[in-house]
């Protein structure tokens, strides 16, 4: 495994993390397994929510780490409620308080390294009590450092330019190039960057060709027919990255974002440990100069500006 620094805050981070979205999803499921065989693969960043598999990932991760809490970085987030009318946000700080103790509870630990907002709207930026509540939760040692998982390279860079976070989560991939305008921004400032669905939800892991079967959380129910035509028409143009390289789509499609240098871990998640095995096993890898420059070439087409979202 290679490790990373995760912006200024003095964490080395493996730069093939695994996303906890998943955990606990099937509560029928051991996933502890999965945990151990991450953690002797060198993975030390994870990063969950309070809401994920239906509030049972965290309790996952807590199980598995509370006797290892020095080996692992566990990131989490809040702001995400259950309402009468589905899913809504909550960003206060009375809320926030509450969330920050039930996740330390799931978590069996006195601290989270990494707290983050989850999926704010911009005007979450006016907020200066939560804000200021969040500063006095790092100060106290609750929490060691707070960031916000959003979308949208200028968001990220005004959120960076504001709140000054520890970290940015942001998605980017092969087909969301759009976000990585805020590189520049989050180097600058010393904000780490958490690079979330760089598989595409599964199309750029190369599970998701016309003959495969529906599977749980299938984005392709979420997506439109054109759509999903559109990202596989997209991968024939990339296939120059997987022929005859000896990478499976997954690994190409990490190391991608692992050519960043601005990057400091991605999170593919998982809950198989042969598809963890594959991820982890793009950690070091790079794309070479010439396969970079010939994605360059093609971001002056179709590609530029891609950002085709969730």
């Amino acid at each position: 495994m290679i490790y990373r620094k995760l912006g200024k805050t003095g964490f080395e981070v493996s730069e093939v993390g695994l996303g906890c979205g998943p955990l606990g999803s099937d509560p029928d499921r051991d996933y502890a397994p999965l945990l151990e065989r991450a953690l002797d693969l060198g993975v030390n960043f994870y990063d969950t929510a309070d809401f994920y598999g239906s509030y049972r990932s965290e309790e996952w991760l807590g199980r598995a780490f509370s006797g290892k809490r020095d080996r692992v970085i566990i990131a989490t987030k809040f702001g995400t409620v259950r309402t009468a009318e589905g899913i809504g946000k909550d960003w206060t700080v009375a809320h926030m308080r509450r969330a920050l103790e039930d996740s330390l509870r799931r978590l069996r630990t006195d601290y989270i390294d990494l707290y983050q907002l989850h999926s704010p709207a911009p005007s979450v930026l006016d907020n200066d009590d939560l804000l200021a509540e969040l500063r006095k939760m790092k100060d106290a040692g609750v929490i060691r450092a707070y960031g916000i998982s959003l979308d949208g390279g200028e968001y990220a860079i005004e959120a960076i330019r504001r709140w000054r976070p520890d970290a940015i989560q942001i998605l980017f991939n092969l087909f969301n190039f759009e976000p990585s305008r805020c590189f520049p921004a989050a180097e600058e400032e010393g904000v780490g960057l958490i690079i979330k669905a760089p598989l595409d939800s599964g199309m750029l892991g190369g599970g998701l060709t016309p003959d495969a079967p529906p599977k749980d959380d299938d984005p392709r129910q979420r997506w439109t027919e054109e759509q999903v035509e559109q990202r596989r028409r997209l991968m024939e143009e990339l296939k120059f990255l997987t022929e005859g390289k000896g990478r499976t789509w997954a690994q190409a499609s990490l190391a991608f974002i692992l050519s960043h240098d601005e990057v400091s871990t991605v999170i593919p998640g998982t809950t198989s440990i042969a598809h963890l095995e594959e991820d982890v096993g793009a950690a070091g890898m790079r794309l070479t100069a010439e396969e970079m420059e010939r994605l360059r070439g093609l971001m002056q087409g179709e590609f530029v500006d891609l950002n085709l979202g969730w």
